[in-house]
């Protein structure tokens, strides 16, 4: 399909059902670009100051 969105191969069952619905109801449904997740930095602990 020429038409066929980006991503839209990565949805699931359920996804695509939803867009389907939205779009029956008269929605005007995008998809967007999935944003790449946060990078987690770890908690560095520090021991009690002793002065």
């Amino acid at each position: 399909m020429a038409d066929t969105p980006d991503g839209i191969a990565d949805l699931t069952p359920g996804e695509l059902r939803a867009i389907e619905l939205f779009e029956m109801a008269g929605f005007d449904v995008e998809l967007l670009e999935t944003p790449e997740p946060p990078v987690v930095v770890p908690l560095v602990r520090r021991r009690g100051h002793v002065a």
